[in-house]
């Protein structure tokens, strides 16, 4: 997880006098001291609590008495440190001094302290090692998913409890006086996790901020790989496999060397590609040059002739001017000839257009004469229309006079006819009243009365 510089190398154990003193080295390089007084690496407590298991409340793992292997280590800091090279310094920023779990998969309450090299956890199947990686991935900010197992952190809690926590003690830089203390709650409800660094509530994204500080890259299969992750690392690429390696292994310079190569091959390679387009299209230039030689040779030619056709057209202004000068000179003879020319036929018709002007007088004043005739016609025929059309309004009125006459002498007729009728039947009656006697009806002649001279009045009306 830190940077792969070769660290000094370790003491040989033997060189240690006992294994107190051993703990004490590990202690100098831890910022917190260990809460056993035993000279284990790993201490667990899976089959037997003590009372600070028992407590709910998690927190930091600063005992109120430190133990007293740490105490003799502070007596004797200055002697461990003047002839062992293997002192603080052989950790390297970054690097895992102490692994604490609580509720944790298979771990009730188990605390490890990894050396500062080569760490190696042996043990049969099902005893939590998977388990351990499991814990630092979770504890430094990352999700399930660099692990490729559980799919929500809720999973990891010890099964019967309702949370875990796991806390994780980073070397310091060499600039800062102590080193980190990440701890992370796992709760198994809501599938939540909480941050604590250096003993104050943070977020996920200052845990993430610091690991990114400190190289670790959990994301990277070249420095971080669980065991579900192997068939994934065996599927990388070789170029997949240099850009993992250079993130692990190399500083950040040589990441950004790499990028500016990557962008320079590139970048010659487009050149390149280029530069054989450049070629290809000038040898095809050339080829079409040598082809249109001899037409170039033809529109030189051409050129040339233009340029004198454009001469001589240039000079044609010229000619025409010189040939204008000449016509000038001819038609100026030809006019003085043709005024002397004028003047002899002037004279010579003089008396003809005098007699010409008289007639033109005359037809003048015809021409007055004929105008006011013309008026006076149009007055005229303009009474003589009146007149026409009051005649014609005479005689549609005599037509309608003669038509009613026509009418009376048909009324007239008829009614001769019904006094013809009335007669005969006068002489009827008469002869009747001679031969019997006829009762008279008054109301019956009455009515008949009435309805002969109705019709006499309709048929003189």
């Amino acid at each position: 997880m830190p940077s792969f510089e070769s660290p000094p190398r370790r003491r040989p154990r033997a060189e240690i006098e006992s294994d107190e003193d051993a703990d004490a080295v590990r202690a100098s390089e831890r910022s917190t001291p260990s809460l056993t007084d035993s000279g284990k690496r790993v201490r667990t407590n899976e089959q037997h609590r003590d009372s600070q298991s028992e407590s709910p409340e998690p927190g930091p793992s600063h005992p109120n008495n430190t133990s007293r292997r740490w105490n003799n280590y502070e007596e004797d800091e200055g002697d461990a440190s003047d002839g062992d090279q293997g002192g603080p310094t052989e950790f390297q920023p970054g690097a895992i001094v102490r692994v604490k779990l609580t509720n944790f998969v298979t771990y009730e309450n188990a605390e490890f302290f990894p050396g500062p090299n080569l760490n190696m956890v042996i043990g049969p199947n099902g005893t939590g090692k998977s388990s351990l990686v499991c814990a630092i991935c979770l504890g430094l900010g990352w999700g399930p998913i660099h692990l490729g197992r559980a799919g929500q952190v809720g999973e990891f809690v010890k099964h019967g409890m309702n949370d875990a926590e796991i806390e994780i003690e980073l070397h310091r830089r060499p600039n800062e006086s102590s080193n980190h203390v990440v701890r992370s709650r796992i709760t198994r409800e809501n599938n939540v996790r909480d941050y604590w660094l250096n003993g104050k509530k943070t977020s996920l994204k200052n845990v993430q901020s610091l690991t990114k500080a400190l190289s670790i890259q959990i994301d990277n299969l070249c420095q971080f790989l669980p065991q579900d992750k192997v068939s994934s690392f065996a599927a990388l690429s070789p170029v997949e496999l240099l850009q993992q390696t250079l993130r692990a292994a190399a500083p950040e310079y040589m990441l950004e060397w790499h990028d500016e190569l990557k962008t320079l091959r590139k970048r010659q390679k487009k050149m390149e590609i280029q530069d054989e387009t450049d070629k290809e299209q000038l040898e095809r230039l050339e080829n079409r040059q040598q082809n249109l030689h001899a037409e170039v040779e033809r529109l030189q030619e051409r050129i040339n002739v233009q340029a004198k056709v454009d001469l001589l057209q240039k000079m044609i202004p010229f000619v025409e001017y010189r040939i204008a000068v000449q016509q000038y000179e001819v038609s100026k003879e030809e006019k003085k000839k043709a005024q002397v020319r004028f003047k002899e036929l002037e004279n010579r018709i003089a008396p003809t257009l005098q007699s010409i002007h008289a007639k033109e007088r005359y037809r003048d004043q015809i021409h007055v004469v004929v105008e006011e005739r013309k008026r006076a016609l149009k007055s005229v025929e303009r009474d003589t229309d009146a007149l026409v059309k009051d005649i014609e309004g005479l005689a549609e009125e005599a037509k309608r006079f003669e038509n009613e006459a026509n009418s009376i002498g048909i009324a007239d007729q008829k009614m001769r006819k019904e006094l013809a009728k009335l007669e005969r039947k006068i002489n009827d009656m008469k002869a009747r009243l001679n031969d019997a006697p006829i009762e008279f009806d008054a109301a019956e002649w009455n009515e008949r009365g009435v309805s002969v001279a109705s019709r006499l009045f309709y048929c003189i009306g």
